[in-house]
């Protein structure tokens, strides 16, 4: 048997309208030895299960299935990493896809190198598989430490399509999801990166993200509906900063920065623009533990947002808490509009 160079994780839950054109993307010619890709079934009530088999039966030596209580996405990483056999790992959501020919490319280049990071491009496609958008991660150079690499805006603007990390890496670190909960994959980007010494980048497009699918978690419907899951996957990423920001270099820091920022503040401005959907004692049960939990990284956020600050000073008034919200998403719509 082959030594596997790559294991794919795929998260299935309710995907039968997606997977067989997910599987099919990942039948490549010159490497499919070396490839493994592990189907992790989080409790279908489909046909997702049924179509995994059919896979596993015509290459079972690629095509591996575990099949779980459901858990969502993170526990999907979770019980996938230990199984996995390949020096690299990746995740492909069920219902996106890979370019064929560039994964087969990809293999290659990480057979025949060593790092704990692969950067590759990706790009956006649409519900006829049509390509709208490259994202491209050409940094110059195929190999570059982590040092010099993490804090530039191009790799702090990362996202998870891109990344492929040795696995060693991972199991060393005790790396894991937060599990019951969607939006874990901003966990994927974050504290596995304080770990990451050098970043091999290949310049071609492997990961095929589709976007407008109904339901996505980006949908902003969907974002406010699953608030309470965004709030825990983001108090726990603020838990793993804490822990980390004073243990990694600047340059690492700064990316850690530039990942749970944005993370943070968001909690609040969709809290602020969207008031009459959302129950207020998440926000302050948020912002209660948030301050318990990552003091450090509460005070900078704290000194970095202005209406952050301003809404904690008036939180415990209900009718100034309301006046300060309408203002601030009349605010934002005159940003936008303007």
């Amino acid at each position: 048997m082959s030594q596997k160079v790559l294991s794919i994780i795929v998260p299935t839950y309710n995907m039968e309208k997606y997977l067989t054109y997910c599987m099919d993307s990942f039948l490549i010619h010159k490497n499919l030895n070396k490839l493994e890709v592990l189907i992790v079934n989080d409790g279908s009530t489909d046909k997702s299960l049924e179509i995994a088999r059919r896979y596993v039966s015509r290459a079972e030596d690629v095509f591996k299935i575990i099949d779980k209580k459901n858990g969502n996405y993170g526990s999907c990483i979770n019980a996938a990493l230990p199984v996995a056999t390949a020096k690299y790992v990746k995740v492909v959501d069920a219902d996106d896809s890979v370019n064929t020919g560039n994964l087969d490319d990809f293999v290659s280049f990480l057979a025949e190198h060593d790092v704990d990071l692969a950067l590759s491009d990706f790009t956006l496609v649409n519900e006829e598989r049509i390509e709208t958008k490259t994202i491209s991660y050409n940094f110059g150079k195929s190999f570059l430490p982590m040092e010099q690499i993490c804090s530039t805006d191009r790799f702090k603007d990362m996202e998870m399509h891109a990344v492929t990390y040795r696995r060693e890496l991972l199991l060393s670190s005790g790396y894991f999801q937060t599990e019951g909960i969607s939006y874990t994959d901003q966990q994927w980007i974050f504290s596995p990166m304080a770990t990451v010494k050098t970043v091999g980048i290949f310049n071609q497009p492997v990961y095929q993200y589709l976007i407008g699918r109904a339901g996505q978690t980006v949908d902003p419907a969907v974002k406010i509906k699953k608030m309470a899951d965004r709030i825990k996957c983001v108090l726990d990423m603020a838990v793993q900063y804490e822990k980390l920001h004073t243990q990694v270099s600047p340059a690492v820091k700064a990316y850690l920065d530039a990942r749970i920022r944005p993370n943070v503040q968001d909690i609040y401005l969709t809290y602020f623009t969207n008031t009459s959907k959302i129950d207020k004692t998440l926000i302050r049960e948020f912002d209660r533990k948030f301050k318990a939990n990552a003091p450090f990284l509460y005070q900078y956020i704290h000194s970095l947002n202005l209406h952050i600050r301003l809404w904690r000073r008036i939180a415990q008034y209900p009718l100034l808490e309301k006046i300060f919200c309408k203002g601030f998403s009349i605010a934002l719509w005159l940003k936008l509009s303007f």
